[in-house]
């Protein structure tokens, strides 16, 4: 089988999860590109500096100054490696370090990126990054564009999905790898892992349990695309549910919830 990556560069989660998946299928990759932006890149309207204030209450001080060491780290490292001082330490540098070709691209919409995945033959893209993938590169691959989703689909599409799991007080959540459709998180289903969701669970825990079981279950994929096990999971849109980017407001009373809980 084929296969594409698109990804942020990002070393708080994505690089594992990345990492994972090309070393077992290193030999089937036939290249990865990484568009700009982040986790920060947020749609039109959308303030970052907002949006940073609320993680900095939704992860707690602690794990917020601990994440945004870890990414200035990163990024003077990458300076480094420029001066010729220092391993490239993004996936990137991980993916040619192993041969695989790589491009650095301002968006996989693009017509040029899109005409030069056409040349390749691709059966299956997977995409990690930031960007919204328009109908034109969906059609490329002859299986499909896959995607990884932090909550048990279709309840909780959208964004930042472990906050609002926290946030509700459920009991159940997990990843499901989906292939990606114009829709919001609309895809059939091919693989879901499934955990209890703890008293003592917050934000931080659920992603980290989420990112333990999330290069697992997209390699688990993709070895079903390979036998051609169309045994899919039903994306039903009529029990959807769905959140956006949570707002200040959202941030503090969740704060405040954490920290109530310490008490009780």
């Amino acid at each position: 089988m084929r296969i594409y990556i698109i990804t942020m560069d990002d070393p708080i989660q994505t690089y594992d999860f990345i990492k994972e998946i090309i070393d077992v299928k290193k030999d089937e990759i036939i290249g990865l590109a990484v568009p700009k932006g982040d986790r920060l890149t947020l749609s039109k309207g959308k303030s970052k500096y907002t949006y940073v204030l609320s993680l900095l209450l939704i992860m707690g001080p602690w794990h917020f100054i601990k994440t945004s060491f870890k990414t200035v780290f990163h990024k003077i490292k990458k300076k480094f490696h420029k001066w010729g001082v220092a391993k490239d330490p993004s996936i990137a540098g991980y993916a040619e370090s192993l041969g695989i070709p790589v491009k650095s691209i301002t968006t996989p919409n693009s017509k040029k990126f899109r005409e030069f995945l056409e040349t390749l033959n691709l059966d299956v893209i997977i995409n990690q990054s930031q960007n919204i993938v328009k109908k034109d590169l969906l059609e490329i691959p002859k299986i499909g564009v896959l995607n990884r989703h932090n909550a048990l689909l279709p309840k909780n599409r959208g964004r930042l999905t472990p906050f609002w799991v926290s946030l509700y007080g459920e009991k159940e959540t997990g990843v499901s790898i989906h292939f990606v459709e114009e829709g919001i998180d609309s895809g059939e289903i091919l693989i879901q892992k499934k955990y209890e969701v703890g008293k003592k669970d917050n934000f931080n825990s659920i992603v980290k349990k989420n990112y333990t079981i999330a290069a697992k279950a997209m390699i688990e994929a993709l070895d079903k695309l390979e036998k051609k096990d169309f045994n899919y999971i039903p994306n039903d849109d009529d029990k959807a549910t769905y959140n956006t980017t949570p707002s200040l407001k959202e941030a503090i009373s969740y704060r405040k919830k954490r920290i109530q809980s310490l008490f009780s």
